[in-house]
């Protein structure tokens, strides 16, 4: 990626008495990346975040901001910001007020202080609320407040946690498109943390899927989605088919898979770090949208045969489910892009073509 280290942890562990909520979590994160944690809730990202922002402490482990180990400094001796999900704007400041005070307890010169106010507001467009008090903002206009204040001192790194979430559906997907631009003019390393799947895919440079106290996967959203290294990650990003299936023959990373119907796929080892002989057992994992239908029943080796069990009208397309021999079954989405276009109805015999290159093997 040709840039520095801004946060390295190494073997962080943290334990609260017998429980583990961290476990051995290594991780690099870029000088001016838009890195984001993503989970369910309970996975650790929280808990990794407060971390490097000083609010817990490590059981085990190093923490380095720009290669200076920081584990050991406490909260307020970090170059760090945290922006919260609730942002708790002081209600008896104007909107100045709000983002000078952090400027005043570091007992920066008023005049510098000022300046720096001014430049923030500007780059959260609020120049015009300046004198506004908090009650009189759209929550949006809150956050965009909350985030001014937190840049305001220059931390190095901005911390996030789930700062959207507060937000209603159509505000929060505004937001995200002003949240990354944000970033990339303060040209500084933000750390988002999320349990919301499409806002860590549109708004991340990269993506550290945690589960259960440790980072299953790493990468962009392109890798995250396409090539998930295991059947959680599989699950957990978007819609996922995943079909029980055995390995029959293997080309380095290129596998052919069996599924308990006889049906024969060929899938790719999105995990490369790994060796599976022929018998192991997993998961062939295709996207919906990774499947074609096929309105005549067509008998060649790996295209699935099933019969449709319903339709389920999404606006921009109709989503299929359709019920293997095996038991198993798969969704698949057909665009609407024709308005007379006739699909199967439930009871018919369909066949379904996997898109070439778009299957991925994943393990247990």
């Amino acid at each position: 990626m040709g840039r520095g280290v801004a946060v390295a942890l190494s073997h962080v562990r943290k334990q609260y008495g017998s429980a583990t909520a961290l476990h051995d979590v290594s991780l690099t994160i870029h000088d001016k990346e838009f890195f984001t944690l993503l989970g369910p809730s309970g996975c650790g990202k929280t808990t990794l975040l407060r971390i490097i922002a000083g609010f817990e402490s490590v059981s085990d482990g190093t923490v380095q901001l720009h290669g200076k180990e920081i584990a050991d400094l406490p909260a307020n001796a970090r170059p760090v910001n945290t922006v919260f999900q609730q942002y708790s704007l002081f209600p008896h400041m104007s909107v100045t007020d709000n983002v000078l005070f952090g400027l005043q307890m570091r007992k920066v010169p008023a005049a510098k202080a000022r300046q720096r106010v001014k430049a923030m507001l500007e780059l959260v467009q609020l120049e015009d609320f300046a004198q506004r008090m908090p009650a009189q903002l759209s929550g949006g206009q809150q956050q965009r407040v909350a985030l001014a204040r937190a840049l305001a001192p220059e931390p190095e790194v901005l911390l996030l946690d789930e700062p959207l979430s507060a937000l209603d559906l159509k505000l929060r997907q505004a937001m995200r498109i002003e949240l990354k631009q944000i970033q990339e003019e303060a040209g500084i390393t933000f750390i988002f943390v999320t349990h919301d799947q499409e806002e860590a895919l549109t708004l991340s440079d990269r993506i550290a899927v945690m589960s259960a106290g440790a980072i299953q996967q790493v990468g962009t959203s392109h890798d995250i989605y396409e090539s998930p290294v295991n059947r959680f990650v599989a699950d957990f990003i978007g819609e996922s088919n995943l079909l029980e299936s055995r390995v029959l023959a293997h080309d380095k990373h290129q596998l052919t898979c069996a599924l308990p119907g006889g049906a024969e796929v060929q899938a790719q080892l999105s995990d490369t770090s790994i060796e599976l002989p022929v018998g192991s057992s997993g998961y062939v994992c295709v996207r919906p949208e990774k499947l074609r239908l096929l309105l005549a029943t067509d008998q060649r080796n790996g295209v699935l045969q099933g019969v449709v069990g319903r339709h389920i009208y999404l606006g921009t397309d109709t989503q299929l489910v359709v019920h293997l021999p095996d038991g198993q079954r798969v969704q698949l989405r057909c665009q609407n892009a024709q308005q007379n276009a006739q699909l199967p109805e439930p009871g018919e015999r369909v066949s379904l073509d996997i898109e070439p290159g778009s299957a991925r093997f994943v393990s247990h």
